[in-house]
């Protein structure tokens, strides 16, 4: 599982921006989505979160590197003087995984089993020293992996603040979780859901039909902002155009499954869908292959026709 050479450049280029203008922690770099619900979204490649309690603040995700994670902390105790009792990793991505050990181990660290198995084994792979070259460049940190884990569903009592955790399936990930705050109506989604995006990742443990159910099952919640992974705020009206767009993408990539043209000619045939998150347009090839395959493979098991 590798980001590849123009991800490196495009992280690396992030870091090294953040290095050379980081404003002073509380100059508007914490954005209150709802009363106690924070949104970080220009520290770096990724967006961060957190939730402000009567019992303490909870992180969502923790940014790229330790470097971001630890001004993350600087910007939590600008908004609070409570400590962070608990991080939440929504997936296994380096971009939202890599300042685990800024948190560690005062902040128990909670996820899905999948989500932890991943990030154990980027860490005994970084202790081997056979981890992505991309990953070796982004300098020194220790992948740190969760905690605590779970399945289906747990939730966080912290005081008057009701925290559920959900896996609906999966589908960007394997682990795939959203945080949800039901009082609040806010869901943290990580990259399952994206505003305006409608392509699939992917790696290995990517699959298109299921990130379609689980945002299927995300419409079921009652939520009135969304704080995802990556770009803007969104509003529940926003899950079914990632929806639409995503069985669209899918129509695209069965038509030449179902007329035999082999992914290599389908790649040439199919075009980057305009206004989309421009961060796949390097590994478009390699999102279409992967839908290909996976369309392919759910056919042989006659999950699909």
């Amino acid at each position: 599982m590798t980001y590849g050479k123009n991800v490196l450049i495009f992280l690396m280029v992030a870091v090294c921006s953040a290095i050379q203008s980081t404003p002073a922690a509380g100059e508007g770099r914490s954005k209150e989505v709802t009363p106690g619900v924070y949104l970080i979204s220009d520290l770096s490649f990724s967006n961060s979160g957190y939730i402000v309690t009567e019992r303490g603040v909870v992180v969502v995700d923790t940014q790229l590197v330790p470097l971001f994670a630890n001004e993350m902390i600087k910007e939590i105790k600008a908004i609070t003087d409570k400590p962070v009792r608990y991080v939440i990793n929504t997936h296994w991505h380096t971009d939202h995984v890599g300042g685990n050990e800024a948190f560690s181990p005062e902040a128990p660290i909670i996820a899905h089993e999948f989500t932890r198995k991943i990030i154990a084994e980027r860490r005994k792979e970084q202790e081997a020293g056979t981890i992505d070259e991309s990953i070796k460049q982004l300098g020194k940190f220790t992948f740190t992996p969760p905690d605590i884990t779970f399945d289906r569903d747990m939730t966080l009592h912290m005081g008057d603040t009701i925290i559920e955790l959900k896996f609906l399936g999966g589908g960007h990930t394997g682990g795939d979780i959203v945080v949800y705050l039901p009082k609040e109506k806010v869901l943290f989604s990580g990259d399952l859901f994206i505003k305006g995006s409608g392509l699939p990742d992917y790696r290995d443990d990517s699959n298109i039909d299921m990130q379609i159910e689980s945002l299927r099952k995300m419409q079921g919640l009652d939520i009135e902002k969304i704080i995802s992974g990556h770009l803007a705020v969104g509003e529940k009206k926003d899950i079914q155009a990632s929806i639409d767009k995503l069985i669209s993408f899918r129509k695209q990539v069965k038509k030449y499954v179902d007329e035999n043209v082999p992914p290599e000619e389908a790649v040439k045939l199919i075009p980057f869908p305009e206004g989309e998150n421009p961060f796949y347009q390097q590994h478009f090839k390699e999102v279409i292959h992967k839908v290909y395959n996976d369309i392919k493979n759910a056919q042989r098991k006659g999950e699909t026709p």
